[in-house]
Formats: C-alpha cells, structure tokens, sequence
C-alpha cells in the first residue's frame, strides 16, 4: 500500500486534486474533516476546547463553533498553538486507524489530504509529501470566491499557515496550480501513471 500525503496553502487546490485522485482510483480522507469528530460534545477535546476559550466558542446547539473559534485562533498565534495541541494528536489517531483499515480492506494507494501536515509533524504518516501551491493572490482570490470570507479574515488564516517555500523544500512532488481544472487533472493524472506503473 503506498500513502501520499497532499498538503498545501488554503486556496491552493488540495481538494481538488484529491478529488482527482479519487476518481483514479485512490482511497482518500480529509484529515481536516476526518478531525471534525474531535471537536463533538461529549469528547475530551470539546471539554478541554471550552476550558480553554470559553463559553463564546460553543454554539446554540452545544457544539464548538468554528467560525467563533477560528475568528480567535487566527488573530493570536499563541491562542492557535493551544489549540493545536489539543486537536492534533487526536486527529492523527483517527488518521493512523482510517489507514490501519485501508490496509486490511487491500488498498493499493491511499490519499490523506492535510493542510497542516508539516506544523502538525505527521509527514511519518505517508510515503510520500505531494504540495500544491499557487500564488498568493491567485489563493486569496479562490478563497474569497469559494467561501464568501472577507480579506481579512482570508489573509489571517492564510499568514497563519507554513509558508510555501517551506512546503516546496520539504516535498517530493510539487504541483502548481496556476491553471484551470483541466490543467491541474493533467498533472494529476501524469504523477498518478508514475505511481501505478508497477
């Protein structure tokens, strides 16, 4: 079983090359969503979430609010690395069981997509690192498009994030996204035939 880790800037196209990967022929998961389960009522991480930051954080419903939480992490760095401590080796249980069962279940390639791969230290987890990367603006503009975020708060979550030369130095494939969706399905495509050609 082979493991490629897709990571990235926000607005860079993860998603969508995972996407792509999927359709390939690729199992996937999105640690990001995958991790949405930590943050529930009822788990440890809710209770220490809530400890941390307070009542603001936690919706009508009793759940963490993310876009509160986020709207506080993202202002203060040292507010994120609590944060991130909570959540993170959580997350990367649930990732390490998700391919535990691709593993018995005989998958062949398997995808973990996690924009936090490096500040989160689980590039252990894969056998290789595949960043995609676009520039700057070309980011801020896909996020504003796609999520209706003001600038502010899209620059704050992008400031916040490794920089790209890191992930470009750390990475053993590259893919920048600077085109349209066909582009990118045909560098996918092209670096999936180097993966499959056994």
């Amino acid at each position: 079983m082979i493991t490629i880790a897709i990571t990235g800037g926000i607005g860079a196209g993860k998603s969508a090359t995972v996407e792509i990967l999927a359709e390939l022929g690729a199992r996937t998961v999105n640690a990001d969503l995958l991790g949405h389960a930590v943050y529930e009522s009822g788990t440890a991480a809710h209770s220490e979430i809530v400890s941390e930051f307070g009542n603001a954080v936690v919706g009508e419903d009793g759940e963490i609010d993310r876009n509160a939480l986020g709207n506080i992490v993202f202002s203060d760095e040292s507010k994120l690395r609590i944060l991130e401590s909570i959540v993170w080796p959580r997350i990367r249980e649930r990732v390490q069981r998700w391919k535990d069962r691709c593993r018995a279940d005989g998958a062949s390639v398997i995808v973990v997509e996690a924009a936090v791969l490096y500040e989160a230290g689980w590039q252990d987890l894969a056998d290789a690192v595949w960043t995609v990367e676009a520039s700057y603006h070309q980011r801020l503009a896909r996020i504003k498009e796609k999520t209706g975020m003001g600038e502010r708060a899209a620059r704050d979550r992008m400031d916040a994030q490794l920089a790209p030369e890191i992930r470009i130095e750390k990475a053993d494939v590259v893919i920048y996204n600077e085109g349209d969706l066909a582009a990118l399905e045909q560098q996918v495509t092209e670096l999936w035939s180097t993966i499959t050609a056994t």
